[in-house]
C-alpha cells in the first residue's frame, strides 16, 4: 500500500510540474449545467467538434441517439443537497433496491446503483467511457460510488438501455457514465456541512479543485475530504423498536389481540433455557418444573427473571420499559446504527498533452482511502445453533442437567463492530489522435488505452467469540485448591487459561476475565483487481445519396479480473460464534472484438428529416466458459424538427463474477420466520399443516427465532446469463413553446438463466405455502432441519434461476422559461411507470413466477417513481425545490403475496412516500474571486419513512427511503 500511495504522489507532483510549464489561458466561458445547451453552443460554433455520447462509440455531431440517455448536470447535483454521487444516483426513478451507507447489518460502507432493480452487478459504471474497478470487501462485482468524489464530476450520463454489444458484460440494466472535469481552469474550493434536526448524521465535505490549460494541453487536480457521523436507531422514533406484525389479528381482529406487538429477541441478557425435558437433573430442576406445571405451554422455555429467578417465558413483548405490552424479549434495535459512519480522503488528477498534430497523450489517476464502520447489538448466543452443550457439571449450572439450547445476549462484551479500511486506486493512460485525411479516411479517430484499477480492503471485527473456547467454558468445571473455578473435570484434566462461563446468574454477571477468555479480534482482507487494454478506431466511410455519412467504430478489448477475500481464521474454520465465512480466490480474462455501424439512410424529405439505422456487434471469449456474441439494432426517425421516434433491440449477457464463481460459503441471518413454527399461539394454515408434516416437522414446534441461519456462497458451475432488451420512444420539442422537451420511452427486459440467489423467503414460501408438491416444493431440499424439526440452515447459494422480466415506461419533461425581470426557471419532471417486474424460479417444466410489481416479495418495486425539480435564478440569487415520490405497494404475511389455489393471502398497503427539499443561494464577486453560498433543507416536511414490517431491521426499507429526517445544510463555493 505504501508503494501505491508513493506512486500516486509521484503522479501528482509530476502533474504539478507539467502544470507550471503550461501558461494558463484566460478563464473559460461560463459553462452551462445542461449538456444539451452545451452541445447546441457547439453546433453554433464554426468549428464543430466530434463528440462521443454514452450508448455509442461513434464520434458524432448530434446528441440524440437511438437509445434513451438522461443527463445529470452540475446544477442538478448541487440542487440535490447531497455530498455523494451515490446518494444522488440512488434517487433516480429508474433505480431501486441498491445498498448504501444506511445498511448496517450486512453493510460494508459502500453505495451502489441498481438500474431497473435488476441488481447492481447488472448496471455498468464507467468513468469517461471506461470501466471503473469494482469495490467493497473483496472479489466484488459492482462499483462503490463512494470512490468517486462529486468535486471532480462535470456531469453523469445515464443510458437506460442494454449495451453489452458496445461495452461488454454487465450492461443489462443500463450504463452510468460519469464524466469528469477536463478543461477546467482556475481554483475552486467547496465546503459542505449538513446536520439532522433529530441528532446524528452530521456530514462534512471539503474539496479543492485546480486546473490549467494551454494550446498544447490541460491539467486538473482535485483533493477531497468527506466525513459523516452515525445515527443510532434509538435517535429516530420509527426505529427505536421493531414490530412483529400479527397478520392474522390484522385480518381477523378479535377482542384483546394486538396486530402490532413489539418484536424482540429470545437471546436476552438474562438468559433463556429451551428444549429441555422434565427428566433428569437435580432437586432444583425438579422443583422448577414442578413449580410451573404449565411451562411447556410457554414453548418449553424458561427465562431468568431478575427478581423471581427462573420462570416460564413471557413472549408477549420486550423488557424495554417503553413497550406497551411488556414481556421478556430483548429490544436490540436501539443498539444498532441506523446510518453508518464513514470517512474518506480522495485525490484525482487528469491531463492531456498534444505531442504532434495527430498524436495526443492523456492520463487519469485517482485514489480514495475509506474508513467505515457498522455496529450491532451485543452477540446473541444461541447454543443450539452453535452445537454447544452446557454441561451438567459446569460450576455455575444449578440444575445438574445438560442443556442443549440456551440463549443469552452477551451485553458484557459490548457491541459487535466491523471496521473497514479500504483503498481504491485507478490509473488510465493512453494515446489518441486522428489519421491523416487521405481518400476515404476522413475524420478517422483512434484511441489506445490501458486501464488499471485495484481495490484493497481490510476489516477488523470484534464482539464475537471463539466457539471452541465458549464450549470449553460451558463444559465441566471445578474449583481448585485456591477456591477458583477452573475448566475441566479435575486438576489432572484442567484446560489451561480457560475461565468457566456463568450462563445462569443473569446480567451483568460475567467478569472481565470470562469475556477476555472467549473474545477475539479478527482481521479479514480482500481485493479486486481489474486490468483492461482497449483499442478503438472510428470514422466516416462514405455518403449515402439523400442521406448522410455512414460511420463506423471498431476495436478490441482485453480485460482481466482477479479477486479474493480471506476472512479471519476463526471465521474461516467455523470456530467463531455468529456468521462463518470461507475464503474466496479466483479470476478470469476475456478477449473481445466489437464493431458499430451508423447508417443515415434518408434525410430532408417530408416526414423524414432524418432516418438513421445503427447496429453493433461484439464477440467474446472468456477463460471461464468459452465464447459467444451479442448484437444490437437501433433506429432513429426524425419525422420533423419537433418530433423524433427511436427504438432499439439488443441482446445482452453477463458473465459470472469472481465472487459469484469462487466465493466460499458464508452465513447470513435474514429476517424470516419458519412457517411451521407454532410458537406464541401461532396456527398453521391447512396448506402448512400438510407440507410441514411432509417434511417431518412435529405438530408443535416452539421456535421463536425471527432470523434464521442461511448459507450463501459462490458456484463454479454457474453459466452466463443472457438478456433480450427492447426500447421504443418519442422525443418531442414543439416550436410553439421554446425550450420545452418531452420524452417517452417504453422498455422491456427479459433476463434468462439469471445468476442470483433464490431468496430465503421465496424458498420457505414455495415449500410450505403451495399445493404444487412436485414443482415448487422441490425447493424444500434447500431447507435443512435437525431431528427435533428446527431449521438448522437454508441453502441459498447462488444459482442460475429461470430469469427476471421487467417492463415499463420512462417519461421526462424539461422546460426552461426566461422571464424579464423575474428570472430564469428550469423545470424537470422525470419518472418511471413500472408495468411488470417478475422473477422466474426454476426452469423447464418446474418454472414458477414470483410477481414483484407493487409487492414487497422482491423488494420495493412500485408502479410509479418520479422526481420533480424547479430551479430559479435571477442575477446573483438562486433557489430551488425538488421532490421525490415513491408510490404505495403491498406487503403480505410471510412476505408472500403470490396467489395460489387454496391459499389465503393477507396483505397490507405500505403508504406512498414523498419528500420535498428546498434551497436558496446567493453569489457575489470580490477581490478574492467569485463566492456562492447555498442554504438548504432536505426533507423539509420531516417525513418519516413508511413502516415496512417485512423489511430487514429498521423497520423500513433502507435502500429506498430517507432515514435521516429533516436535514439542514450549508454549501460554500469559492472560485479564485
Amino acid at each position: 500500500m505504501r508503494t501505491m500511495k508513493s506512486g500516486l504522489l509521484g503522479l501528482f507532483l509530476l502533474g504539478i510540474a507539467l502544470g507550471l510549464a503550461f501558461p494558463a489561458s484566460a478563464q473559460d466561458e461560463e459553462a452551462s449545467s445542461n449538456i444539451e445547451e452545451q452541445l447546441q453552443d457547439r453546433r453554433d460554433d464554426e468549428k464543430i467538434e466530434m463528440i462521443t455520447i454514452t450508448g455509442s462509440r461513434i464520434r458524432r455531431k448530434e446528441f440524440t441517439t437511438a437509445a434513451p440517455v438522461s443527463v445529470i448536470g452540475k446544477m442538478e447535483m448541487e440542487a440535490s443537497g447531497q455530498a455523494s454521487i451515490g446518494d444522488i444516483l440512488q434517487k433516480l426513478p429508474s433505480q431501486g433496491n441498491a445498498i448504501n451507507i444506511q445498511a448496517n447489518n450486512g453493510g460494508n460502507g459502500t453505495t451502489r446503483v441498481n438500474l431497473r432493480s435488476l441488481g447492481p452487478n447488472r448496471t455498468l459504471v464507467l468513468v469517461n467511457g471506461r470501466r471503473h474497478v469494482p469495490g467493497g470487501n473483496g472479489a466484488d462485482a459492482s462499483v462503490d460510488l463512494n470512490a468517486i468524489p462529486v468535486a471532480v464530476i462535470e456531469r453523469v450520463e445515464v443510458l437506460k438501455d442494454g449495451a453489452s454489444a458496445l461495452y461488454g458484460s454487465d450492461a443489462i440494466g443500463g450504463v452510468v457514465n460519469i464524466i469528469t472535469k477536463k478543461n477546467y481552469t482556475g481554483i475552486e474550493a467547496n465546503a459542505y456541512v449538513a446536520s439532522s434536526q433529530h441528532g446524528g448524521g452530521t456530514t462534512y465535505d471539503l474539496s479543492v479543485t485546480s486546473g490549467t490549460k494551454s494550446d498544447r494541453g490541460n491539467l486538473v487536480f482535485s483533493a477531497n475530504y468527506y466525513k459523516n457521523e452515525p445515527v443510532w436507531a434509538h435517535q429516530r422514533n420509527f426505529a427505536d423498536y421493531l414490530i412483529d406484525f400479527d397478520w392474522d389479528c390484522y385480518a381477523n381482529p378479535t377482542e384483546g389481540c394486538n396486530p402490532t406487538p413489539w418484536l424482540g429477541s429470545s437471546r436476552t441478557p438474562e438468559g433463556m433455557i429451551g428444549g429441555a425435558s422434565q427428566e433428569g437433573g437435580n432437586d432444583a430442576w425438579r422443583a422448577l418444573v414442578t413449580a410451573y406445571p404449565d411451562w411447556e405451554d410457554h414453548g418449553g422455555w424458561f427465562h431468568r427473571d431478575p427478581v423471581l429467578g427462573w420462570r416460564p417465558v413471557n413472549w408477549g413483548g420486550t423488557s424495554d420499559p417503553s413497550d406497551p405490552s411488556p414481556g421478556d424479549l430483548y429490544n436490540y434495535q436501539p443498539e444498532n446504527y441506523l446510518y453508518t459512519p464513514a470517512e474518506r480522503y480522495s485525490l484525482y488528477s487528469t491531463g492531456r498533452y498534444n505531442f504532434f498534430r495527430h498524436l495526443n497523450g492523456y492520463f487519469e489517476s485517482s485514489y480514495t482511502a475509506r474508513t467505515s464502520e457498522q455496529k450491532l447489538a451485543p452477540e446473541p448466543l444461541a447454543l443450539g445453533l452453535e452445537g454447544i452443550v452446557v454441561s451438567a457439571d459446569n460450576y455455575y449450572n444449578p440444575f445438574g442437567k445438560d442443556f442443549f439450547d440456551m440463549r443469552r445476549r452477551m451485553v458484557e462484551g459490548g457491541h459487535r463492530v466491523w471496521t473497514q479500511n479500504g483503498n481504491t486506486f485507478r490509473f488510465v493512460g493512453g494515446l489518441d489522435g486522428s489519421l491523416p485525411e487521405m481518400g476515404a479516411l476522413r475524420s478517422w479517430y483512434w484511441d489506445v488505452s490501458w486501464n488499471y484499477g485495484l481495490t484493497q480492503n481490510s476489516e477488523m471485527n470484534s464482539g464475537r467469540y471463539n466457539r471452541p473456547k465458549v464450549a470449553n467454558a460451558l463444559g465441566p468445571s471445578f474449583v481448585d485448591s485456591e477456591g477458583i473455578p477452573r475448566c475441566g473435570t479435575g486438576p489432572d484434566n484442567m484446560i489451561e487459561g480457560c475461565v468457566p462461563l456463568d450462563f445462569f446468574s443473569g446480567a451483568p454477571n460475567m467478569t472481565q476475565e470470562m469475556i477476555d477468555y472467549i473474545s477475539y479480534r479478527g482481521a479479514a482482507y480482500g481485493f479486486t483487481e481489474q486490468t483492461s487494454m482497449l483499442a478503438n478506431l472510428t470514422g466516416e466511410l462514405f455518403e449515402i445519396p439523400f442521406g448522410g455519412m455512414v460511420a463506423v467504430a471498431m476495436g478490441y478489448e482485453y480485460r482481466e479480473m482477479r479477486g479474493g477475500y480471506d476472512p479471519n481464521p476463526l471465521e474461516a474454520s467455523g470456530d467463531t460464534t455468529g456468521n462463518k465465512s470461507e475464503p474466496t480466490q479466483g479470476g478470469y480474462h476475456v478477449n473481445e472484438f466489437f464493431a458499430e455501424l451508423q447508417i443515415p439512410l434518408i434525410a430532408n424529405l417530408p416526414l423524414i428529416e432524418m432516418f438513421e439505422l445503427s447496429a453493433a456487434f461484439r464477440s467474446f471469449h472468456y477463460s471461464t466458459f468459452g465464447g459467444d456474441y451479442t448484437w444490437k439494432l437501433g433506429t432513429r426517425w426524425q419525422l420533423t424538427e419537433e418530433l423524433t421516434a427511436r427504438g432499439t433491440y439488443s441482446t445482452a449477457f453477463r458473465a459470472p463474477s469472481v465472487g459469484e464463481l469462487y466465493s466460499g460459503a458464508y452465513d447470513d441471518f435474514p429476517y424470516v420466520r419458519d412457517p411451521c413454527t407454532t410458537n406464541d399461539g401461532r396456527e398453521r394454515t391447512d396448506l402448512q399443516k400438510v407440507n410441514c408434516t411432509a417434511d417431518g416437522v412435529p405438530e408443535v414446534l416452539n421456535d421463536p427465532t425471527v432470523q434464521l441461519l442461511s448459507r450463501a456462497g459462490g458456484n463454479t458451475a454457474l453459466e452466463p446469463e443472457t438478456a433480450d432488451i427492447v426500447t421504443v420512444g418519442l422525443v418531442y420539442s414543439p416550436d410553439f413553446i421554446s425550450d420545452l422537451s418531452l420524452t417517452l420511452d417504453y422498455f422491456q427486459i427479459k433476463v434468462d438463466n439469471a445468476i442470483n440467489t433464490i431468496g430465503n423467503a421465496v424458498i420457505l414460501n414455495a415449500c410450505y405455502n403451495t399445493t404444487d408438491v412436485q414443482a415448487e416444493r422441490d425447493l424444500c431440499d434447500r431447507i435443512h432441519r435437525n431431528n427435533a424439526g428446527f431449521i438448522n440452515y437454508i441453502d441459498n447459494r447462488i444459482t442460475n434461476i429461470g430469469g427476471v422480466e421487467t417492463a415499463g415506461i420512462d417519461f421526462q419533461l424539461r422546460y426552461n422559461l426566461v422571464t424579464a425581470g423575474v428570472g430564469t426557471f428550469w423545470f424537470n419532471l422525470e419518472g418511471t411507470w413500472l408495468l411488470r417486474y417478475d422473477q422466474i424460479q426454476g426452469r423447464g417444466d418446474y418454472e414458477s413466477t414470483v410477481e414483484g410489481l407493487n409487492k414487497y416479495d422482491l423488494g420495493v418495486n412500485p408502479d410509479l417513481r418520479a422526481n420533480l425539480s424547479v430551479i430559479w435564478a435571477l442575477e446573483n440569487w438562486g433557489a430551488g425545490l425538488t421532490a421525490r415520490f415513491v408510490n404505495r405497494f403491498d406487503e403480505c404475511k410471510d412476505d408472500d403475496c403470490q396467489p395460489g389455489e387454496g391459499k389465503e393471502v393477507i396483505s397490507r398497503t405500505v403508504e406512498a412516500y414523498h419528500v420535498w427539499d428546498l434551497f436558496v443561494s446567493y453569489g457575489w464577486d470580490s477581490s478574492f474571486g467569485d463566492t456562492k453560498c447555498t442554504l438548504g433543507v432536505n426533507n423539509v416536511l420531516d417525513r418519516e419513512p413508511p413502516i415496512v414490517y417485512n423489511a430487514f431491521l429498521a423497520p423500513t426499507d433502507n435502500t429506498t427511503y430517507d432515514l435521516m429526517g429533516r436535514l439542514f445544510y450549508v454549501r460554500l463555493a469559492q472560485t479564485f
